[in-house]
């Protein structure tokens, strides 16, 4: 099926809600009138040291973080509509040659920070980087190539239907997205050792001051989004969550993204006027992974029992966070609602329900183990140690296991470095994993059952279908998703079908809906949005989002 598509409607810098600002403050979340009212302060990930690397394409991993107020994508995914792709640098784009082809048509009027216009042979410039270097290809582009056809258009080439490739192009938390460079600066660097010190980008920060601990960015008056309210913006190392969290009682930091159970006791009610905490659905969830290559997991009986058998309400009330149980199709309604399957809701508790499952399936308790045909199958749940919310979650599954169904479940919690590497081995029997996303329906489903990214434990899965499932069945239905990505009733129709297999064959089980965790205050910049009714993210790791999120904001008393 071919047809030729347009983009979304041009439009400027949409204007947003969200973020904070910075300055010294005193213990308790209240906050000195002094300081610098212009500026605002941000928390981006845990470091303890920043390295003054702004080179987007480094091979290196220590690179220095909020790129996307420097470094610009050319579309903008829109995360609360299913991963719709939006303008930004390239204002529209249209497909041809059977979604072979998209031919991009960018904005004018966007300058890079030393003044340079930006266009097309930027574009291309960018766009061919990974092509002469696959080995910084870190977003896993697919298109073969890239050409400037004129100042302002940029045609870019794949060997198949892209539609769906196309969304590499656009930022997510990863931000593995191409990021736009001025070649009159890149052409004659070496790209593998290059640190790049002083950025020069299109977005609206520009570098004026950098330590290992801090450094600053002067925003542009030139920007090609508008005026920011706010001069400089710091970005901060605070370390772990617990030093954060100090930092943002004493007023040190503006706005962190950190899971924070109990927020509303331990940071809003330190200062109710200024502290604000919320969350906003990523559009996935927190789920229970199976090990689909080992029993008892391979048996659709035994995960059937272990997801009825747990009140994921309850678990959530031994961390409140903000998050909510998940709905047990793999779709967070409030993303996917034009695609919601009628009979899927949040799993509910059912000891009785999981109980028979268990005896269909033939299988017994025997001194705290599932036994069946006269062996006996020790079960274990691995949980992030670092992260408060899933231990606690983890002790109440357990707590749950041998209080529905006598099974004694051993909880192991590992550190945040070795767990992907743990689960990409296949080295677990189930764990608390993230499933689904904003990404649109094919990412959604595809990323834990696509039969063709499997591979046997022992093998790197990549982060791919790190749960094993090879049934053959779901491989066209996955294809239907790819080749009718711009037909929403063949999308929904395949849609309703995949949600069934997750709903009736339980290859993994949604257990809590998947947010966003976000500190704000109110003390120096006020317009923070409300879940529900903005269309970003106010979360420092996501651009553009970050940037809508403080161009939206206001100084307090404005």
């Amino acid at each position: 099926m071919s047809k030729l598509r347009s983009s979304a409607a041009v439009g400027t810098l949409a204007l947003a809600l969200l973020m904070t600002a910075c300055s010294p403050g005193t213990a308790g979340g209240t906050r000195e009138t002094g300081g610098a009212a212009d500026s605002i302060s941000l928390r981006v990930n845990n470091a303890t040291t920043y390295s003054r690397n702004f080179n987007i394409y480094s091979p290196s991993t220590d690179i220095a973080p909020q790129i996307s107020l420097i470094y610009e994508p050319l579309v903008r995914r829109n995360v609360f509509k299913g991963g719709a792709l939006e303008p930004w640098l390239a204002e529209s784009w249209e497909w041809s040659d059977g979604d072979k082809t998209v031919t991009l048509k960018l904005r004018t009027d966007v300058k890079f920070s030393d003044g340079t216009p930006m266009t097309s042979k930027d574009v291309a410039f960018t766009l061919n980087i990974p092509l002469k270097h696959p080995e910084l290809n870190t977003g896993g582009q697919t298109y073969v190539s890239a050409e400037a056809t004129d100042e302002h258009t940029v045609v870019v080439k794949w060997k198949k239907p892209a539609q769906l490739d196309f969304y590499r192009f656009a930022l997510g938390v990863t931000g593995f997205a191409p990021r736009i460079v001025p070649e009159h600066i890149w052409k004659d660097q070496d790209l593998k050792t290059w640190t790049n010190p002083d950025p020069v980008g299109t977005g609206v920060g520009r570098l004026t001051q950098f330590t290992p601990q801090q450094f600053t960015l002067e925003t542009r008056p030139d920007y090609w989004g508008g005026p920011f309210p706010m001069k400089t913006i710091k970005i901060v190392a605070t370390g772990s969550d617990d030093q954060t969290k100090a930092r943002l009682l004493k007023g040190d930091i503006d706005f962190a993204t950190i899971s924070w159970p109990n927020a509303e006791q331990e940071y809003m009610a330190r200062n109710p006027k200024t502290n604000v905490y919320k969350t906003f659905h990523t559009g996935g969830e927190e789920s229970l992974l199976f090990n689909l290559d080992k029993a008892p997991f391979d048996d659709v009986n035994v995960r059937r029992a272990l997801a009825m058998s747990l009140d994921r309400s309850s678990l959530l009330k031994l961390a409140p966070t903000g998050q909510e149980p998940a709905n047990a199709c793999g779709l967070e309604p409030a993303v996917y609602a034009d695609f919601m399957a009628p009979e899927c809701e949040p799993q509910a508790l059912d000891a009785e329900g999981a109980r028979k499952a268990l005896a269909d399936g033939g299988w017994s308790v025997q001194d705290g183990q599932l036994a069946k045909d006269g062996k006996t199958y020790p079960l274990g749940l691995k949980v992030v140690q670092e992260y408060a919310n899933w231990m606690a979650y983890g002790k109440g599954m357990q707590d749950q296991w041998k209080t529905n169904l006598g099974l004694d479940v051993k909880v192991t919690a590992v550190p945040e470095e070795n767990y992907d590497p743990q689960l990409n081995d296949g080295d677990f029997d189930m764990a608390l994993y993230w499933t689904g996303g904003s990404n649109g329906l094919y990412s959604v489903f595809t990323d834990q059952l696509d039969p063709e990214t499997y591979v046997p434990s022992g093998k790197d899965a990549q982060y791919q279908n790190q749960g094993r499932w090879k049934d053959e069945s779901t491989a066209p239905l996955l294809d239907k998703l790819r080749e009718n990505a711009g037909d929403p009733e063949a999308q929904k129709e395949t849609g309703h079908q995949l949600q069934k297999i997750v709903l009736d064959q339980v290859p993994y089980s949604p257990m809590f809906t998947a947010d966003w965790f976000v500190e704000m205050s109110q003390a120096r910049w006020t317009g923070w949005p409300e879940a529900g009714s903005t269309q970003h993210v106010p979360h420092s790791g996501i651009g553009p989002d970050i940037v809508l999120t403080l161009k939206g904001l206001k100084p307090a008393g404005a």
